[in-house]
């Protein structure tokens, strides 16, 4: 089953940017994960969204165990605040 997690944290964009970049730069060939999307709330200036996509949740706590992931978390850690994690197991992906 199919597996998305967001994350919801307060960074400047470009910062945000800057890190995903360089951890999918890195991760190729490496990260379990698939596909990542950033983006600001609207109706929150300032909270950054952040989703990861991953072929299940298995693959994505083999992915939290890499080496790139603990580096590139531990960039992350000190450098968002109020970060919130929520994990989904995806139901259905349709394409409209």
């Amino acid at each position: 089953m199919a597996f998305v997690q967001i994350m919801e944290f307060e960074m400047e964009s470009a910062e945000a940017v800057r890190l995903l970049e360089e951890y999918a730069e890195e991760g190729k060939g490496v990260s379990y994960a698939r596909r990542a999307i950033l983006g600001h709330d609207r109706n929150r200036p300032g909270t950054i969204i952040q989703i990861i996509f991953f072929d299940s949740a298995e693959e994505a706590e083999l992915n939290n165990e890499l080496e790139i992931t603990q580096r590139g978390g531990e960039e992350f850690a000190a450098r968002a605040l109020d970060v919130q994690f929520t994990d989904v197991d995806v139901i259905t992906d349709i394409t409209i």
